[in-house]
């Protein structure tokens, strides 16, 4: 569990990074493009309203992304929690 919380804390403070950049390098915009992408395709793969999917920030998309690879039921309600808070 602390070794994921880590996990997670590095993973954030990386997408903020990435996302400041990704702005000024299309490449990136390229890239966050794809990720969402493979997102979007799980996502609906599992049955999720994926309406919002392009207001979700590049940190919510790797948090989803990290969530989709351990799914369980506690995974699937934070998931859903997070596109809740993007339909706001």
């Amino acid at each position: 569990m602390k070794a994921r919380i880590i996990t997670a804390a590095a993973l954030a403070a990386l997408t903020l990074g990435v996302a400041a950049h990704a702005q000024e390098d299309p490449a990136m915009g390229q890239g966050f493009n794809m990720l969402t992408g493979a997102v979007y395709n799980s996502l609906s793969a599992q049955g999720f309203d994926t309406s919002n999917i392009d207001k979700l920030t590049l940190s919510e998309i790797a948090q989803i992304r990290s969530l989709l690879t351990d799914m369980g039921n506690n995974e699937r309600q934070r998931i859903e929690l997070i596109l809740d808070r993007a339909a706001g």
